[in-house]
């Protein structure tokens, strides 16, 4: 009956005069706690400390856990068949557990060490690595500033020139944009004169056109009113439509509601006649509750009567019968019992009804409890449901998040892969980078001509998905240098001669524009016409490679001569087969291979993007158009990040949570009440049978007592005639009396039953009462329903009515608007036939006017050409002072120089070009290097200083497990070999003198991992394995190993726990023997049910359990002097 604690704690105290443990406490206790919460702590002399520290305290005491002073009749067994349990035990006598412990932590801060040198050993081989790269680099960069140093002073000087010559040219072209203005002032006068005339005209146009304009307004505003009504008449036919189908739908709608009507009405039917079912069995069983009461009363009362003439009767048996006193007081305390177990049997009663009403009153109680606990694992369901889903749009949102994130990452991948193709593109074209020698010479130098220099390569677009076929197309003449005149090409022909930089392509434009055709060529012309319109029709052709390429009109006959005859195919294979079937054609694919019409197959990888030449420029400005495009398209990404991110953290989980806990802990209140009440009906149910179980108890015993009632009557009637009569009524008036009480147990068992089921039918009622109140409350609902429906139906009605009359009316107005639109119709061809004698007479004055604004335009055009130069002029003087001052930090500054017309810039520049290519080709330069190879070589050498202690740690740990190894395996030999001794000495003594046993160490292995065996041989035997003794004699062979070490390192105290079980009278006498010649050193604890055991025992102690849970110990001291009285 005692409540629980909190807290249970266990100690063992031991006595340490000899020093055994190695502390300065000659007493010392270990104690242990657990808390109800599962927590545990220990305890060292009432101090906090660890596992640990109490394990190192007995380490090799020969007391610590599996250690050999506690011994039970199992590990007997253990200690001969398990040679690692027997192993353990050597250990522990010989003291090496700390060695092992010791060595065990040794190899595993040497393992560690290796991980470690092997970590440091990649980080030297890296850093190594960082410091030769970063000393090639350091030199790279002497080399960069001796080229950087001549760079910048011969890079000013031609700057310096080119600023001088641009400003020169500049004036000239300025100069003749002066007169071209001039003339385009009196076009101007001329132009306005004209235009003045049609104004006049047009304002007449535009009165007519006015009117027109006016007549068709009002035409299209009568087209909308007509269109109106007619979509009017439309929606109001559909309007009515819909209508008819809402009052039918209606209409059903009714008769669902009386149908449900008519079914609550029977439900409640069904249910009131439940009620009356059930009122009409509760009444009864009141009636009949009540009835009952008056005759268990009536019968009690019978009972009562038939005591008291008992009890007159056996008085008057005692006044006549005085000389039977000793019977008569016999037989009233019989009678007395009766009494007393009658008295017993109401307050019996009266228990069993107070059960029967509490039991009642649990029952009502559980369903309302069971009513809430359902409403509570209701929230409970939609709470979990609420978290459920918010815990999926979180994940959901999540996984959107990590998608948007990716596409982040491949779209700033896709903006620096945009960028660097566009670094990349503008640095090629910047240097001219897959031009040849020649054209690059030629383009760079401006003293040849001071016309503009244009690249084949440079002045058309081909289509991106048709690149590289263009490409491979016109390889062969993407070098070429478009020029104007012969006195250019003259000219760049001889200044190749003069420089020595070998051969260049060229094409003359002037040559093209006036090429004359021959007929042989116009005949040449018509049959290759009709073979290309043969080859269209081919599988796999895809279209005419000049097709392909966008240019200005001026370039355009170029590609129509290089590209007449080459096509475009889907494949390499198609271009073989159409090569051979049209051998005149040249043919490219997609994939940039090409089949010359000569035969020649060039074939192989695609190319790459940046090693095309053709439409670079082209390239790059796409490029840098789609840059915007992407980096708007990243910042609307980020931003869609940052709001779902955003709604990710709106989000409250917790929250959710923590209210499902709250319901959670709501559930189990309402459970742990609902099993109390279930608990205190059990009970209750529980004290009723006990109830009834004692009744029928007493009225055994007072059967019983009836009959030796009888017996003594029947004792007294032979001892005294004379009250035969008495004693006759008073055996008349018993028997009444246990009839009546036996029929009073029967009534009072049956009232019982009677009021369970009357309280059974009461809940029933209540249930149906609370059904017909739900069944009314939906009638209610139904009958609201049917009022609603019964009003859309009228108001539908009435809007039917007013949308036929609606209908009606607006047929009869589109009929006068159709006779209206016809008339105005005709007025309006009236009227454009006067707008179109106006237009006619216009139309001559704007063909003169045409004429000179194209002259005007012409005009316009060279100025603009002129305005263009001169802003590339500007351009470039621009980017010239921009260059010097990004480049060297320097102002460009307009200077006279004499030699300007016979400078050699393409000289100039070329060493300019040469020195550039000398730092381009040294690759990218580190000026921080020599920094970084400092501090480099510094962490370098930490790194090799700690390797060597690495090293050096390593090996002394190598060392101390060697020494370790040593001093164990010499300690654990010496032990053995001691222990061996003392085995076979003891063995001997519980055995035969003939009898022999020895300890065997396994050979060729190291001694701390070798295997004991043991073998035995009793006197009259074979040598055998200690396998095949006795339970007896294996028991004993334990006993003399245990005590053989014993003899090399006693353990201050042993528990042997039922270890002489197997022993016979015989040997128990030599074990108890063994005991006392032991006990001077070590304290046994014995638990035994042998009984000599005992008897050879000091003290004993018994364990009892008075109270149920609680342990007590009674003890005897045998060896206590008892002092005994003589007697005389």
């Amino acid at each position: 009956n005692k409540k629980p604690m909190g807290m249970a704690e266990v100690s063992l105290s031991l006595i340490n005069d000899n020093g055994v443990l190695p502390t300065d406490y000659t007493e010392v206790t270990i104690t242990r706690r657990i808390f109800r919460s599962g927590e545990s702590e220990y305890l060292l002399n009432r101090n906090v400390c660890r596992l640990k520290d109490i394990t190192s305290l007995f380490m090799d005491t020969g007391m610590a856990t599996n250690a050999y002073s506690v011994i039970e009749l199992k590990m007997v067994e253990n200690i001969l068949n398990k040679t690692d349990e027997r192993r353990q035990m050597f250990e522990e006598a010989a003291g090496v557990n700390k060695f092992k412990l010791r060595r065990r932590l040794s190899l595993k801060k040497l393992d560690e060490v290796k991980a470690d040198l092997v970590r440091v050993n990649d980080i030297v081989s890296e850093v190594e690595k960082n410091v030769r790269s970063l000393q090639r680099q350091a030199k790279r960069v002497d080399k960069y500033n001796q080229f950087r140093s001549a760079l910048s002073e011969k890079e000013i000087e031609l700057c310096e020139k080119e600023f001088a010559l641009f400003n020169r040219n500049q004036s000239v072209f300025s100069d003749e944009n002066s007169d071209l203005n001039n003339q385009k002032t009196e076009v101007d006068q001329s132009i306005r004169k004209i235009e003045m005339e049609l104004i006049d005209l047009r304002e007449l146009i535009r009165e007519v056109e006015s009117q027109l304009s006016e007549k068709r307004l009002q035409i299209n505003k009568e087209s909308e009113v007509l269109f109106g009504t007619e979509k009017n008449i439309s929606v109001s036919e559909e309007r009515i439509r819909l209508l008819n189908k809402n009052l039918e739908r209606f209409k059903k709608d009714i008769e669902d509601f009386q149908n449900q009507l008519i079914e609550s009405n029977n439900i409640i039917d069904s249910v009131n006649e439940q009620i009356l079912i059930s009122s009409k069995n509760s009444e009864e069983l009141r009636i009949k509750i009540a009835s009952n009461e008056i005759n268990l009363s009536s019968k009690k009362t019978e009972v009562e009567e038939n005591k008291n003439s008992l009890k007159e009767k056996s008085q008057l048996s005692f006044e006549i019968s005085k000389e039977f006193s000793q019977k008569e007081s016999e037989l009233k305390n019989k009678r007395n019992q009766i009494t007393k177990i009658n008295s017993e049997l109401e307050k019996l009663d009266s228990l069993i009804q107070k059960a029967t009403m509490n039991i009642a009153k649990s029952v009502g109680f559980l369903e309302e409890l069971e009513s809430e606990k359902k409403d509570t694992k209701n929230k409970i369901e939609e709470t979990d449901s609420l978290f459920l889903r918010k815990q999926e749009e979180k994940e959901n949102l999540g996984k959107k998040l990590n998608e948007l994130r990716q596409k982040e990452f491949e779209k700033k991948n896709v903006i620096n892969s945009l960028r660097n193709k566009i670094e990349l593109l503008q640095t090629m074209i910047s240097n001219l980078e897959g031009v040849s020698k020649a054209s690059r010479f030629l383009i760079e130098n401006q003293s040849w001509s001071q016309n503009e220099k244009t690249l084949f390569a440079d002045v058309g677009e081909p289509n991106d998905d048709y690149r590289f076929a263009l490409e491979a197309s016109l390889k062969s003449v993407l070098n070429n240098l478009l020029i104007d005149s012969i006195e250019d090409l003259q000219n760049a022909i001889s200044y190749l001669k003069k420089n020595d930089y070998g051969k260049a392509s060229f094409y003359l434009l002037k040559n093209a524009a006036n090429e004359n055709k021959s007929m042989i060529d116009k005949i040449n012309n018509f049959s290759l016409k009709l073979k290309k319109k043969k080859l269209q029709k081919q599988k796999g052709f895809v279209n005419w490679a000049y097709n392909l390429v966008s240019s200005q009109p001026k370039w355009q006959p170029f590609f129509m001569k290089v590209l007449s005859t080459t096509a475009v195919v889907d494949s390499l294979d198609t271009a073989i087969t159409l090569q051979q079937k049209f051998p005149n054609f040249s043919f490219a694919t997609p994939e940039g291979d090409l089949v010359h019409s000569s035969g020649i197959i060039d074939a192989g990888a695609l190319p790459k993007l940046d090693e095309t030449l053709f439409g670079r420029k082209q390239l790059l400005e796409n490029l840098k158009s789609e840059l915007p495009k992407l980096e708007n398209k990243l910042y609307k990404l980020q931003n869609e990040i940052n709001s779902t991110e955003i709604e990710i953290n709106s989000i409250d989980l917790k929250s959710i949570s923590e209210h499902g806990k709250v319901l959670v802990g709501e559930i189990n209140s309402i459970e742990k009440q609902i099993a109390q009440l279930e608990f205190e009906k059990r009970k209750y149910s529980e004290e009723i049978d006990k109830a009834q179980n004692q009744i029928r108890q007493f009225a055994s015993d007072a059967n019983l007592i009836d009959r030796n009632i009888e017996t003594l009557e029947t004792q007294i009637v032979e001892l005294k005639l004379k009250d035969i009569e008495a004693k006759e009524n008073l055996a008349k008036y018993e028997t009444q009396l246990k009839h009546a009480e036996n029929e009073y147990g029967e009534l009072n068992k049956a009232q019982n039953n009677q009021r369970i089921e009357y309280e059974r039918n009461l809940g029933l009622i209540k249930n149906f009462e609370n059904d017909i109140k739900r069944t009314e409350q939906s009638k209610e609902k139904i009958q609201n329903d049917i009022t609603k429906r019964n009003l859309d139906i009228q108001s539908t009605k009435e809007e039917l009515e007013n949308l036929d009359i609606e209908v009606i009316e607006l047929r009869k107005k589109l009929s006068e608007l159709i006779l209206i639109r016809e008339t105005l119709s005709h007025e309006e061809g009236e009227i454009k036939d006067r707008l179109g004698e106006h237009k006619a007479n216009a139309g001559g004055l704007e063909t003169s006017l045409t004429e000179l604004r194209n002259k005007r335009q012409y005009l316009s055009d060279r100025s603009h050409e002129l305005e263009i130069k001169i802003s590339e002029i500007k351009m470039r003087l621009e980017n010239l002072s921009n260059h010097i001052k990004e480049e060297y930090n320097s102002e460009l500054s307009l200077k006279e120089f004499d030699d300007l017309d016979i400078f050699d810039f393409s000289s100039a520049s070329k060493e300019v070009h040469e020195l550039k290519q000398r730092i381009k080709e040294l690759g990218p330069v580190n000026l921080l290097s020599y920094s970084e190879y400092e501090e480099e070589n510094e962490r370098l050498e930490f790194l090799l200083k700690q390797r060597d202690d690495l090293v050096n740690s390593e090996k002394d740990l190598i060392k101390t497990i060697e020494e370790i190894n040593q001093t164990a395996e010499k300690l654990f030999i010496d032990t053995f070999t001691e222990i061996r001794e003392n085995f076979k000495v003891i063995f001997r003594s519980l055995f035969d003198p003939g009898d022999e046993a020895d300890l065997i160490l396994q050979e060729g292995v190291d001694p701390l991992e070798a295997k004991i065996e043991i073998t035995a041989k009793p006197k009259g035997k074979r040598p055998t394995s200690i396998e095949l003794l006795s339970g007896g004699e294996k028991t004993l062979t334990a006993t003399a190993l245990l005590f053989a070490i014993y003899l090399v390192k006693p353990s201050p105290f042993c528990i042997l726990d039922e270890v002489d079980a197997p022993l016979d009278d015989a040997n128990v006498e030599r074990f108890t023997k063994l005991l006392r010649e032991f006990s001077n050193r070590t304290q046994f604890i014995i638990v035994t049910h042998n009984k000599r055991t005992m008897v050879a025992a000091e003290n004993m102690y018994g364990v009892t359990m008075q109270e149920e849970g609680i342990s007590k110990i009674a003890a005897v001291q045998f060896n206590q002097e008892i002092p005994v009285e003589n007697e005389l």
